[in-house]
């Protein structure tokens, strides 16, 4: 078994817990396979498997909590249902035995970055009508869905700075830093007079993360802030470009920019729409979604106060001469 599946089992056999300790247990798990991480990787796949519909994640609270198992049809899919949520030992053995039946099963490899752990194997199920996928669900075990992404990109609510907050204490102001949106990063802040994304080291060392606008402060997320910034400084990260095949104009492909990562609903939303990793290009430096309706793009967008940039279709080589 890979280490993603293996940690997703491991996951749904002991169903919740402390983020720490999870931490811990991905730590040990990838030393004693001899698989060498980057720093924050376990991190990283916590919020990978989040937006892939496995694990919940509470980060202020410290928790995580395993998803309940769910069949779950695909936007525009041509027949195809995704399994997410909790994969214990009992749930993998019924989908094997829907394989040994006949029934279409695939299971796809998502890609892992160098230095990363493996996300598991994404599951999806082959139908003829959706009525089938009712007596998949009930074989394997979980709830069968009609198109979760869809139903989350519906939910997704307009972004607003968060509950107020006090600013930096004068113990605390040599760890302020305040987030440059042209490097991607937070840089040491002389100051904290001007409005903008800070985050600080509180008395207990915990970090907190704040938006200023005017002479107030509120509670944010890291993931949030930033698209709150873009929205003050009238700063673009999303495209959408349509399919170019027949009949697949209603769908396309998502790209956000590096530095503006989905916060975790809005991942999850964009994820679900493959169940799928979504791409990495270091070269453009981008993160691409695939399958999104146009209506869901535009949705997302407005949630994060974007303005969503709609591309023309890539045209083929083939239809160009």
């Amino acid at each position: 078994m890979e280490v993603g599946d293996l940690l997703l089992r491991w996951a749904s056999e002991i169903g919740d817990g402390k983020i720490t300790d999870f931490r811990a247990a991905l730590t040990w798990i990838t030393r004693s396979r001899g698989i060498s991480v980057r720093e924050g990787a376990e991190g990283r796949w916590l919020r990978d498997v989040s937006a892939l519909g496995y694990i919940d994640v509470d980060w202020r609270a410290g928790l995580w909590a395993v998803a309940p198992p769910v069949l779950t049809t695909l936007p525009y899919s041509d027949g195809l249902a995704l399994l997410t949520g909790r994969r214990s030992a009992a749930i993998s053995r019924a989908v094997e035995d829907l394989y040994d039946a006949g029934e279409r099963i695939h299971w796809i490899r998502n890609e892992t970055a160098e230095g990363d752990i493996a996300v598991p194997d994404t599951v999806l199920l082959g139908y003829e009508h959706p009525d089938k996928l009712v007596q998949h669900a009930e074989k394997v075990g979980c709830t069968f869905v009609p198109c979760a992404s869809l139903r989350l990109f519906a939910l997704l609510p307009e972004l607003a700075p968060g509950s107020p907050a006090a600013p930096p204490a004068i113990g605390n102001a040599h760890t302020v830093e305040r987030y440059n949106h042209e490097n991607r990063q937070y840089e040491p802040a002389q100051s904290y007079s001007e409005e903008g994304l800070y985050r600080w080291r509180s008395t207990d060392w915990a970090r907190l993360v704040q938006i200023r606008r005017g002479q107030e402060w509120h509670s944010t997320e890291h993931e949030n802030g930033v698209f709150l910034e873009h929205a003050r400084l009238g700063t673009g990260t999303m495209r959408w470009r349509p399919e170019s095949g027949k009949g697949r104009e209603r769908t396309g492909r998502l790209s956000v920019d590096w530095g503006a990562p989905l916060p975790p609903l809005h991942a999850r939303a964009a994820v679900l729409c493959t169940g799928i990793q979504p791409r990495i290009h270091e070269k453009a430096q981008i993160v691409r979604y695939d399958n999104i309706p146009r209506h869901a793009a535009e949705k997302l967008a407005a949630s994060l106060l974007q303005q969503l940039e709609v591309e023309e279709p890539a045209v083929s080589r083939k239809a160009a001469r």
